[in-house]
């Protein structure tokens, strides 16, 4: 898989930023990896499937938790040392994965990636903002959720492959790629400006409203993905399997669409390039409302899933640029409201999915509503506030 065009002025930046647009791809790989593999390590473990999917609750709540202050740790304890210092320990704790001789050390390394990939993405995102040139901040951010995108792809194509060859291969094969990253990381650079590492500096009305369009948007455009899911399999009786490749259409889009709208943010802001994205979403949750074959369905959500990690491109900028003192810090604390709204949608969407399909859909439109007003309503962009960097 080609990876995206990398911002920079020289081939030299470049190939400095190369490594850590390739460490956005551990942490989304470690959330999907397991996806294909479920009834493997049931029966490596000897236990059930809904005991397996704790596998993914070992992961993501302490790596949620962990981003509320994470950011602002990593920028105090020092920004290139802690990045270094995370993705090393990742493919240790990958390595414990695939040696887990019992289901409770197989959790033990899957909350331990969650750990450390809490102390990866916020800090990688704010090391690209100060090492990409101050004009392409949009396409580094843009460039770095593309490589997300692939990320969670390859984690599902490898992990489909492992559960045939054997699953341990697959947190074999994430461990040598985390180790040889941690070797080749650049050396970050410090925050331009005064450097504000306490939790203070992100406790503002700013971060706040911030916080709440990663939260509501997770919700809403964002929670469409499992609405989708739920079509596939309930409405559509598509397989598991024809279901995750219905799914990574969506992903495959990302990681085209991303670095172009990162260079929509720098021409007319991550605020306006946000709000967009969201109107887009919302209109093509209605549209996926409408959606009644299978064909219908996947050529709409490989727009929809492409446009909603182009949300995320945009407040993730917002966030990054938001306290220029304490970028990680920033990017850390609303990541954390995204993967809180990840936890409720469902709660929300999947009893209203049981009752009414396309209410379902309707609703989580109408969620993006709140988003824009948030967005609004925090009164930053990043095309006012280079002045600050």
């Amino acid at each position: 898989m080609a990876h995206p065009d990398i911002p920079g002025n020289s081939t030299k930046d470049r190939r400095r930023l190369l490594p850590l647009y390739l460490c956005g791809i551990l942490g989304p790989f470690g959330g999907s990896v397991l996806s294909p593999m479920i009834p493997e390590l049931r029966e490596a473990f000897d236990t059930t499937t809904a005991t397996i999917a704790w596998g993914f609750g070992a992961y993501f709540f302490p790596y949620a938790m962990l981003l509320l202050v994470s950011g602002t740790l990593g920028e105090k304890w020092g920004r290139g040392r802690t990045v270094r210092v995370a993705v090393f320990l990742y493919a240790l704790a990958s390595l414990s994965c695939a040696s887990g001789a019992s289901l409770w050390l197989f959790f033990g390394g899957r909350a331990a990636q969650g750990v450390v990939n809490a102390f990866m993405t916020p800090l990688l995102i704010a090391s690209l903002t100060d090492l990409a040139p101050k004009d392409r901040v949009g396409r580094a951010v843009g460039t770095y959720a593309a490589f997300q995108a692939i990320g969670g792809v390859l984690g599902m194509l490898v992990g489909g492959v492992a559960a045939d060859v054997g699953w341990r291969w697959a947190f074999v094969a994430i461990a040598v790629v985390a180790a040889t990253l941690s070797w080749t990381l650049p050396k970050a650079r410090t925050s331009e400006g005064p450097v504000v590492v306490g939790m203070r500096s992100v406790l503002n009305r700013r971060m706040f409203l911030l916080g709440l369009v990663a939260l509501t948007q997770s919700i809403g455009p964002g929670g469409v993905q499992l609405l989708v899911a739920l079509v596939s399999r309930d409405v559509l009786s598509l397989s598991g399997s024809a279901t995750g490749a219905l799914l990574i259409t969506g992903s495959l889009t990302a990681v085209v669409l991303t670095p172009r709208w990162g260079a929509i943010i720098d021409r007319t802001g991550a605020k306006r390039a946000t709000v967009l994205a969201l109107l887009l979403s919302m209109a093509g949750a209605v549209v996926l409302s409408q959606a009644k074959t299978t064909l219908a369905l996947v050529m709409v959500w490989a727009v929809v899933g492409g446009l909603v990690q182009c949300i995320g491109t945009g407040f993730q900028t917002l966030a990054a640029t938001g306290v220029p003192g304490n970028r990680a810090g920033g990017v850390s604390f609303v990541l954390s409201h995204r993967f809180l709204g990840h936890a409720i949608g469902p709660l929300i969407w999947v009893p209203v999915f049981e009752r009414n399909v396309s209410l379902s859909y309707l609703g989580a439109a109408l969620v993006g509503v709140l988003s824009i007003v948030f967005v609004y309503a925090a009164q930053h962009d990043t095309l006012t506030s280079d002045k600050h960097r």
